[in-house]
């Protein structure tokens, strides 16, 4: 009886070990799968959630942008061996902040050629070519849904008139064109050393994006205002040039064909020029350099220059708008050229195609044994009003 008790015993004994070992096979089982669903989840906050983290000052991105930034670069320089040359132990360091930052992007990272930079990121980059650029301040920029779209812009304005007891009303028949807004590919390569410290990681970072951010803004600005309509443009004309194309300019006396030989008169008759419904918003754009030329009007009681007006600089009440790609002042002969803009620039589009992308070089720069990083982004322009900005223009001859 007493054996017969044991073997039960026994028994028990061996369900109770064999069910405890299927519990933990079960509980394992469940840590993985929560581990994923927490690796998931921290993907998909990256991509898509959360707010944007405010930058630390003005000109710079937040410290998580920063890191992420110089993570892509790291993980492009693990995949093509150029840390090999590093000890073990800050390599290591190197490769864990990878896998903290990029979490379960940092396996693709090793095996693709692109990370995408999540949404938020993106748009802190864009905030800092808006800050560095003119044409995201001043003109209107447009989100393209779709790499080529067309927009309906007005290009006869028949005026209504009086009419008589009992006549009939004549039809008036605007007539509209369509502006195409076809999306350019804009960027460049931005070479880094292969000597990275874990140490300096943000400080890379804040810098790939205050490089890019400028570069890209620049761009953004010598497509906006001085695009020349070549090939090396796309095609596409600055405001400089649609001036011209449109017919939208005031041209200087004769033989006046330096900038330094403009003087107030004609700085007024560019008012004239655009049309009288955008003057309410309308303001002069010209290079910095010409600030001590339009100093220079300030002549006896007539000072119609006030560099320091309540919004910045006014030349007869009109803002004064500097811009950095505009024609700097000069007294070398500059026949038939547009060098000063006066106008509303909201009507000129800077369409835009997704945010700003940044992706590590794999294999370019192998001999001298640094990494490259290629910032791209797509966008266009378009002049939605004709009439809604002149240029003043030297002479022809």
């Amino acid at each position: 009886m007493e054996q017969k008790q044991l073997d039960e015993l026994t028994a028990t004994l061996g369900d109770i070990h064999a069910g405890v070992s299927r519990v933990r096979e079960h509980l394992q089982m469940h840590d993985q799968q929560l581990e994923a669903l927490r690796g998931d989840f921290d993907r998909l906050r990256r991509l898509q959630g959360g707010p944007v983290p405010a930058a630390a000052a003005a000109g710079r991105v937040s410290e998580a942008c920063a890191r992420h930034l110089a993570a892509v670069v790291i993980a492009g320089a693990l995949k093509s061996g150029r840390l090999d040359a590093l000890p073990s132990s800050p390599r290591e360091n190197l490769a864990g902040l990878c896998r903290e930052v990029l979490g379960a992007e940092y396996k693709a990272a090793l095996t693709a050629t692109d990370i995408p930079l999540p949404t938020q990121f993106s748009g802190e980059i864009v905030e800092l070519v808006a800050q560095y650029g003119a044409a995201r301040r001043y003109g209107t920029v447009f989100p393209l849904g779709a790499g080529v779209v067309k927009l309906p812009r007005l290009k006869t304005d028949p005026v209504f008139g009086l009419i008589a007891m009992s006549a009939g009303v004549p039809e008036k028949s605007p007539q509209l064109e369509l502006v195409t807004l076809s999306a350019s590919k804009w960027g460049g390569l931005i070479r880094l050393p292969a000597e990275i410290e874990a140490d300096s990681v943000v400080a890379m970072g804040q810098f790939l994006a205050r490089y890019a951010a400028r570069q890209l803004a620049r761009i953004e600005d010598v497509v906006f205002f001085t695009a020349d309509g070549t090939g090396t443009y796309d095609g596409l004309q600055g405001l400089t040039k649609s001036t011209l194309t449109n017919g939208m300019v005031s041209q200087m006396a004769a033989t006046k064909t330096r900038y330094s030989d403009s003087t107030l008169g004609n700085w007024r008759a560019l008012r004239a020029v655009p049309d009288a419904a955008v003057l309410g918003g309308a303001a002069y754009y010209c290079h910095p350099s010409f600030e001590q030329h339009l100093a220079g009007f300030n002549t006896s009681g007539d000072r119609p220059y006030n560099a320091h007006a309540a919004q910045g600089a006014t030349l007869d009440g009109f803002p004064v708008r500097w811009v950095d790609t505009l024609p700097p002042y000069s007294t070398a002969a500059n026949a038939a050229k547009v060098f000063a803009l006066f106008g509303d620039l909201s009507y000129q589009y800077l369409a835009v195609r997704g945010g700003v992308n940044i992706a590590a070089s794999v294999e370019a720069a192998f001999s001298t044994d640094e990494i490259l990083v290629r910032a791209l982004e797509r966008f266009t322009i378009g002049l939605m009003a004709t009439g809604a900005v002149a240029g003043l223009q030297t002479a022809a001859s």
